[in-house]
């Protein structure tokens, strides 16, 4: 399985994401995307980066539900197409269920237990452009502590393995006649078009799907089932004591505005330090008890 690469600095980018309180653990490069336990589950930055929150809508967490799958294990091109289906669902007015999903779809290996969708044979693409070159995406995850987040019990605790089909949903008059409307739609309704930038980069400024209730699980230490004592996890709700940083103190200025630092002079370069030191007193004087200069002014030097 592949090593995580998704660092805390490009973590803390997501934060907003996910309910208040959520617990990420600290970055660790031993860590595989595989590593679930009790205490911890694996997420995806694919889904983020395109604009969903979390929880997820309805038809997306009904597809992972019913699969079985960890959110890790579906490919980016997966989040695209139920990212557009679910705006179509809130968009469009058109209803579509599990059941309609697996109409459009073949549910198909990537290898290593990784899944996309395809599409039926002698069939168009349902949803456009939502495959292209995603970079390292298999390297771009996180881990999420399960209770920090609502319901976070119920999500897998280990990677589905077993073979997968959606042949087996049953479909209705009803699935068809919304099967039939679906592909009504202007196909620019059917294509994939983000509105958070789609990238390996993420930005905190990105769109963010609305969803309705929050939850969320997490993943752990690469051979063990629980790294709950292994290492302290961290939240994002930082202390307010610890972001404020104490301002360095400079020295204070004793001289006049608009005044300079008299500079020793070529014939006072080889003379010692007390006698340099009280020609500064002797500047210093004169520029701020000029009144006390005037005491000695046109008086004889030698009387």
């Amino acid at each position: 399985m592949e090593l995580c690469r998704f660092t805390d600095p490009e973590v803390d980018q997501l934060r907003h994401c996910f309910p208040d309180g959520t617990i990420f653990r600290p970055f660790d490069s031993s860590m595989k995307s595989d590593c679930l336990s009790e205490t911890w589950i694996a997420f995806p930055v694919a889904p983020f980066q395109i604009g969903l929150t979390y929880p997820f809508p309805t038809l997306t967490q009904s597809f992972f539900t019913l699969t079985g799958l960890c959110y890790i294990q579906a490919m980016p091109m997966v989040w695209r197409a139920l990212y557009t289906l679910e705006h179509i669902v809130e968009h469009e007015g058109t209803d579509i269920g599990f059941s309609k999903l697996s109409r459009l779809y073949n549910l198909v290996s990537h290898g290593s237990h990784h899944y996309l969708f395809k599409s039926k044979p002698q069939q168009p693409h349902p949803i456009l452009k939502t495959n292209k070159k995603d970079t390292n995406c298999r390297n771009q995850f996180f881990f999420v502590r399960r209770d920090s987040i609502p319901n976070g019990s119920h999500l897998p605790k280990k990677w589905n393995t077993q073979a997968i089909s959606l042949s087996h949903i049953q479909g209705s008059p009803v699935t068809e006649e919304r099967i039939t409307a679906f592909w009504k739609l202007d196909p620019a309704i059917r294509t994939y078009q983000p509105k958070a930038k789609d990238s390996q980069e993420f930005s905190s400024s990105s769109y963010t799907m609305s969803s309705a209730a929050k939850s969320s699980k997490s993943a752990s230490r690469s051979s063990v089932g629980d790294i709950q004592d292994i290492v302290s996890p961290w939240s994002f709700k930082k202390e307010l004591a610890a972001s404020q940083s104490i301002p360095e103190v400079k020295g204070m200025n004793t001289r006049g505005k608009g005044t300079k630092r008299k500079k020793p002079t070529e014939s006072s370069e080889g003379l010692p330090l007390m006698e340099h030191q009280f020609h500064d007193y002797v500047s210093m004087v004169r520029i701020w008890y000029p009144e006390t200069c005037t005491l000695f002014k046109d008086k004889d030097p030698e009387n």
